[in-house]
């Protein structure tokens, strides 16, 4: 029982350091909200980028991270428009 409690206090606060409701960041190249063109965020030079694929192994598509002071900013781009913007505190 004991474990299953740590388990959950565990989760909830991995969860509560992720935030992905967020509309807008500021990056290098300006602010970046959702419903930009992708060309803003690579402007940016991100740090890492990752193709995103469906279980079926098809493109789905890309994610931007930026690591900044303490952060992380991740920028999901789908179809040319990005469509969500995390925030991972380290």
């Amino acid at each position: 029982m004991r474990t299953i409690i740590v388990a959950a206090v565990m989760a909830l606060s991995v969860a509560a350091e992720a935030s992905c409701n967020l509309s807008s960041v500021r990056l290098p190249s300006g602010l970046v909200k959702v419903g930009d063109s992708d060309q803003r965020v690579v402007r940016s030079n991100p740090d890492r980028v990752v193709q995103l694929e469906t279980r079926e192994g098809g493109a789905a598509g890309i994610r931007y991270d930026f690591h900044q002071r303490g952060q992380t900013l991740q920028i999901y781009v789908r179809a040319g428009r990005v469509v969500r913007v995390c925030r991972l505190r380290d």
